[in-house]
């Protein structure tokens, strides 16, 4: 867990200086330093567990650490004049987190450190309107979809954003100045919020801070139970989550269906989850093959290819009543971001300044390589069971032209389910072999050791 700490207090360090308006180079080198420890961590073996008592006080000291710097960062995004309510519930889970106590004093500060986090975002959403054109693309065009128009064909971003009070200047922005007016996003990123948005929500971004939530959950629950506490303050002191799914309206679905189909990776299940995941986000686009590849790796040919097509086959039938009428509108959309122009941006060297000096085809070139790399070292590599197959995927968009830093914002927390993870139980896949029988007896007995 050493090194998720330390990546989302890389990150955290990398939000803090984009909240200030420092130079860019600040957060680069800050996200730098993130990435680095990830890519190190990828490949090496297990670590031991945490001993329970030293992961108690770590815990301790962890959540109270996160939930003092989530209000600070809230005060810096919005200032509040008087003592305000997470002020209050921050201050109690300090308390609550050095004073002793059981477990279950432990688990009510737990709940209240979760509480204060709550708190915090919801007066970034109460207090800020839509700022982003991520979060006003997927309300958008979900509004048009509800009004039965084609939310790819109808859609314009500078009429959206007009809609939601914003100027054209929030349209993300091509080389040579013009804006990007389509809808850039799969489908699912706009069919998810739209029964919420029938429903009367006023916000998407209360449904985003919910799926956040659900992350933390998970990420909480899969770990061996002496290391919830630093999970929780890992997963609620990642302020790069805070700012960029919450305050500014990114959808974070497509992770929480990730890592949802990392936990069930050895069912069937995994590869519908990994077919809506393709379906929310381009980020899954390149995950996908590394879960396919560990399939391929642990579970046989024969199961990596059936999954392959199922994922495939989701991806697709989310997609089909908007291709059937428009299809030029929609492949052009969503692959716009992939295809276009788009100006430098974001927390890697090319956002730090050098895109004035470097061609855009290198940093695309050198972004493919090491992606390619990564893809085969973890396809080749005899180490199995890692969750390199959720962090590798992303790393290499650090040197890509635009490396935004929702790209990275849950790599730490997908770290966190490869250290002392119990890896979920579900019966061995047909040819999968006498290895994958032996990796689940030791997958078996290295669950039992954890819960001693």
């Amino acid at each position: 867990m050493t090194v998720a700490l330390v990546a989302t207090m890389a990150m955290s360090a990398g939000s803090v200086a984009r909240a200030l308006d420092l130079h860019p180079a600040f957060s680069s080198v800050a996200f730098l330093i993130a990435v680095a420890a990830l890519a190190a961590h990828a490949f090496r073996p297990p670590g031991a567990p945490l001993e329970a008592g030293i992961a108690d006080r770590a815990g301790r000291s962890l959540i109270a650490v996160a939930v003092v710097a989530v209000v600070a960062e809230r005060h810096l995004l919005v200032a509040s004049r008087a003592v305000a309510p997470d002020d209050v519930l921050a201050l109690v889970v300090v308390a609550a987190m050095v004073l002793p106590g059981g477990s279950r004093w432990r688990a009510v500060g737990a709940g209240l450190a979760v509480a204060a986090y709550v708190t915090s975002a919801l007066t970034l959403i109460a207090a800020s309107p839509y700022r982003s054109d991520a979060v006003v693309a997927t309300h958008g065009g979900a509004e048009l979809l509800l009004a039965g128009r084609h939310p790819y064909a109808d859609f314009d971003m500078i009429e959206r954003l007009s809609r939601f009070g914003l100027p054209p200047e929030f349209a993300t922005p091509l080389e040579d100045g013009t804006r990007l007016r389509s809808l850039n996003y799969p489908a699912l990123a706009i069919v998810s919020p739209a029964p919420f948005v029938a429903a009367g929500l006023s916000d998407v971004r209360v449904l985003y801070l919910a799926e956040v939530l659900a992350i933390f959950a998970l990420v909480s629950l899969s770990v061996a139970p002496r290391a919830r506490a630093v999970a929780l303050a890992l997963c609620i002191g990642n302020l790069v989550i805070l700012g960029q799914f919450v305050l500014a309206g990114v959808d974070p679905l497509w992770a929480l269906l990730v890592l949802a189909a990392w936990r069930a990776r050895r069912r069937t299940i995994s590869a519908v989850l990994i077919g809506l995941a393709l379906a929310d986000r381009q980020l899954a686009w390149l995950i996908a093959p590394f879960l396919i590849a560990w399939a391929w790796r642990d579970l046989g040919r024969r199961e990596a290819l059936a999954r392959a097509a199922i994922a495939g086959a989701v991806a697709l039938l989310v997609h089909v009543p908007f291709l059937v009428t428009a299809p030029a509108a929609v492949i052009g959309g969503i692959t716009d971001v992939v295809l276009l122009p788009l100006e430098a941006r974001g927390v890697g060297p090319a956002g730090a300044g050098l895109a004035a000096v470097i061609p855009r085809g290198v940093f695309l070139a050198a972004a493919a390589i090491t992606y390619v790399a990564a893809l085969w070292a973890f396809a080749t590599a005899r180490a199995r069971g890692r969750t390199a197959p959720l962090l590798l995927p992303l790393l290499p968009v650090w040197l890509a032209w635009r490396a935004l830093p929702s790209y990275f914002a849950f790599l730490p927390v997908m770290a966190l389910l490869e250290d002392g993870a119990a890896p979920a139980a579900a019966p061995a896949v047909k040819g999968g072999g006498a290895a994958d029988r032996r990796e689940e007896e030791g997958g078996a007995r290295s669950a039992t050791a954890e819960r001693t």
